[in-house]
């Protein structure tokens, strides 16, 4: 199976139509016509269905597409990864979730920007099945995520930990109470996102089974800016208000009872790429703001 040959194929599909493939790919249509029908004989099954007016893809075809468009995206990136040594000595790829990029790691990244001017850095966001998804891949040589995997030849490090919080702005009705039990977070105005597990096990345990969210978001800075509006109050990640809770500008409301879980991190990494120089400085400087970066 010739790598000309997938990108025919994925082009095909896209547009159903020879003519847009072969002008998309610069060749003749009798090009792209002989390397569909070389994928077809190799494969053993027809990907695509012809007649005058339409193509259709096969099932076999659906079936071998998601695999093209890897292997094509995996050659990019590759590519990519070359040009990004043109004129550094070496590159680093880290990939996290946005919130532990927006609240842990930016300084960090800064840091190394600047200290090692030789490295060309390159960050991926994703949730944490993304980033073992680069990971496998290897488009990110560093992830740092909540959802530990299991997986033969990487390296999973517990890295930090971080409570979750229930936070009011300083003179929202509930923040005036000081602390609530945990049975008591249906009737308040929650501004409800969702945190993974353990979170979700014990958010089910703490509201009614028929609630539903009035208001559910899927970031953590629009959470925080709506507490802060007096929308509502929020439960968020301690990292995400460290500064607003040190300048009063948000107030947290202790949670007594069942207490929310902590929310832990792991830096996963391929253990062959664990003595790769910028790696390792990566990890050093981890280290250095305070994280456990070794088992």
């Amino acid at each position: 199976m010739e790598f000309e040959q997938l990108r025919a194929f994925y082009v095909l599909a896209q547009t159903k139509n020879f003519t847009k493939a072969a002008e998309m790919l610069h060749l003749v249509q009798s090009t792209v016509t002989m390397r569909i029908k070389q994928l077809e004989e190799r494969v053993g099954k027809p990907l695509f269905i012809r007649d005058k007016r339409s193509v259709e893809i096969t099932q076999a075809g659906l079936t071998l597409l998601p695999y093209a468009e890897r292997i094509l995206k995996l050659a990019n990136e590759g590519l990519n990864e070359v040009s990004a040594l043109h004129p550094y000595e070496d590159y680093l790829s880290v990939g996290s979730l946005n919130s532990i990029w927006t609240f842990i790691l930016e300084p960090i990244l800064k840091e190394y920007h600047t200290r090692y001017p030789q490295i060309a850095i390159r960050t991926k966001t994703g949730h944490s099945s993304d980033v073992v998804q680069y990971l496998m891949d290897n488009l990110v040589q560093v992830g740092i995520i909540y959802i530990p995997p299991t997986l033969p030849n990487f390296e999973v490090i517990p890295c930090y930990e971080d409570e979750i919080i229930l936070i009011g702005a300083p003179d929202h009705p509930v923040s005036k109470l000081g602390q609530i039990d945990a049975s008591e977070l249906a009737s308040l105005p929650l501004i409800y996102m969702q945190w993974g597990s353990p979170f979700n096990d014990w958010i089910r345990e703490a509201l009614p089974s028929n609630y539903v969210p009035k208001l559910q978001v899927d970031k953590a800075e629009l959470a925080i800016d709506l507490v802060k509006e007096k929308v509502g109050v929020g439960l968020v990640i301690r990292s995400s208000v460290k500064q607003d809770l040190a300048s009063g500008t948000l107030q947290e409301i202790e949670i007594v009872g069942n207490k929310p879980p902590k929310r832990s991190a792991y830096i996963v990494l391929p253990k062959e790429k664990k003595k790769k120089p910028s790696v390792e400085k990566w990890l050093g400087l981890m280290k250095e703001f305070g994280y456990q970066v070794e088992r």
